[in-house]
């Protein structure tokens, strides 16, 4: 298996050697990780119905979803929805199995309503409504209305559907694992919206974190009493920090919000998200696989979700890095960035480079990423495991991170 030499450029670091280091998180309700995650579960739902009628993922992208905001008109500590939200499906899809119809728009719209309602703290508070712009052009008849499983080329061995560079790294980095705390410490609170964006720029051992945090009708009664709340909650997981982490850190909340004038007049929500003032949400426009916007990864910007989990290299090529890294730093007790590039036809086990960066380096970590990358057990995990839909990770468990073995 070639491997790739490194380019000036392209020279690999792991972030945890970065001495400044910027990550962000766009919470669960955030308008842009809405749309993941309504093509995400859309993907998921629909290959569940294929593989239980037709024995076999049938072709399709999701992954060209937007969420298109609605309005609220607001009172002073609530809100009336008078403009629906709009989900706009895009992309490719299977329609049809040996002459069977697919209820393609009823499985796509029920997607979404389970997203929302499991997104957004007041989902029944909003109103919203589906458009349907999929299609199934192709230049190859079959390809969208298989006849049968002889018309998935990919069955039985997957291969690569484009060209393609993914980098996966192992374990999370504090900054990484205190971005996802921040959104999930702040979920815990009643008040608290579900559009919560968190900066983290680390600086040495020297952490500061940026967030903002909507409120959500039926909780707060004042701007003062928002104010308090964020405050109270910002200086709680600042202790928590700084009983985990050697160095200072500076947690700055909703810097424009104030105590005086209506509730509704800070950052102040009925649904729990930006939605309401008429954001708008795409695909590919937030967080990564990680859930995380990363810099320092030093990876390309392929984003996921909504495709094809048996075969496309968006999706199968992310999920064996991200294996690959997690297998070799836990076997080797230290950390891994693992690049991997995939031309067009390639079979899975045989990308065109590999490059392997670790703490602990070895001959036989090479085999070790090989061993993962013959794996083809990637479907289960991806959809009746849900491994890549956005989710708020318990707050134990994140804290927990922040105390890890020594890495030597």
């Amino acid at each position: 298996m070639p491997t790739a030499p490194h380019a000036t450029f392209l020279r690999p670091v792991l972030p945890h050697d970065l001495s400044v280091e910027v990550v962000e998180r766009k919470g669960v309700g955030h308008p842009d990780t809405l749309a993941d995650s309504i093509a995400e579960l859309a993907s998921i739902r629909y290959s569940e119905y294929c593989l239980r009628e037709f024995g076999a993922v049938l072709h399709h992208n999701l992954d060209k979803v937007a969420v298109l905001g609605g309005r609220a008109r607001f009172g002073d500590t609530d809100g009336t929805y008078d403009r629906p939200v709009r989900v706009i499906f895009g992309g490719r899809i299977s329609t049809s199995f040996a002459g069977r119809t697919i209820p393609v728009r009823e499985i796509l719209e029920a997607a979404a309503a389970e997203q929302l309602r499991t997104a957004l703290p007041r989902f029944e508070h909003i109103t919203w409504q589906a458009q349907h712009e999929t299609t199934d052009s192709s230049k190859f008849e079959r390809w969208f209305a298989p006849h049968g499983h002889q018309d998935l080329p990919e069955r039985p061995t997957a291969f690569s559907n484009d060209t393609a560079f993914l980098v996966g790294t192992a374990p999370r980095t504090t900054a990484e694992t205190v971005a996802l705390l921040t959104e999930a410490w702040f979920r815990q609170q009643p008040w608290a919206g579900s559009d919560i964006k968190a900066l983290v720029i680390r600086d040495e051992h020297v952490l500061n974190v940026t967030v903002c945090v909507p409120a959500v009708a039926g909780h707060l009664a004042s701007s003062a009493e928002f104010e308090d709340a964020v405050s109270d909650a910002a200086q709680e997981l600042t202790t928590q920090l700084l009983g985990h982490l050697p160095g200072p850190v500076t947690v700055v909340c909703n810097t424009r919000n104030s105590r005086t004038g209506p509730l509704s007049g800070q950052y102040f929500t009925v649904s729990g998200s930006a939605i309401d003032y008429g954001e708008d949400g795409l695909v590919g426009r937030g967080n990564a696989r990680s859930g995380l916007i990363t810099p320092g990864q030093q990876a390309g910007n392929e984003a996921l979700f909504g495709k094809n989990p048996a075969y496309h290299v968006g999706k199968v090529g992310g999920w064996l890095v991200d294996e690959a890294s997690r297998t070799l730093a836990e076997k080797t007790g230290g950390l891994c960035r693992i690049a991997v590039m995939w031309r067009n036809g390639s079979a899975y086990p045989e990308p065109a480079s590999l490059d392997i960066t670790a703490t602990h380096p070895d001959p036989a970590n090479a085999e070790l990423v090989r061993d993962v990358l013959r794996r083809t057990d990637w479907v289960p995990d991806l959809v009746d495991n849900q491994r890549y839909l956005p989710a708020v990770l318990p707050v134990h468990q994140l804290l927990a991170e922040l105390d890890p073995p020594t890495l030597s």
